[in-house]
């Protein structure tokens, strides 16, 4: 397969992602559930994203080290903001003032 048919199905992949993570963030079911499943989408885009746009086989180790550390921790810090929102927020209110 060409590399543009590539990108091209991965292109296809992150709209669908979207119009799918949309609809999960659009339902009304548990909170934390809801959450994790727009996270798994969010981690499947990031990591489409990484691989094919991004170019990071060419980027230093440091960079792709540090672009990887970001594309797999923002889903779990989506998650752990749902379940754990209210605690967070006074924790970094008591931090603050």
């Amino acid at each position: 397969m060409s590399s543009e048919r590539r990108i091209d199905l991965a292109w296809l992949m992150l709209v669908l992602l979207s119009v799918g993570g949309a609809g999960i963030g659009s339902t009304d079911g548990n909170a934390v559930l809801v959450a994790v499943g727009v996270s798994v989408v969010m981690a499947i885009k990031l990591r489409l994203v990484c691989s094919y746009f991004l170019e990071l086989h060419e980027a230093h180790p440091r960079i792709r080290r540090a672009v990887m550390t970001f594309c797999h921790g923002m889903p779990v810090l989506v998650i752990l903001t749902t379940a754990f929102g209210d605690t967070l927020s006074r924790l970094t209110g008591a931090l603050i003032g």
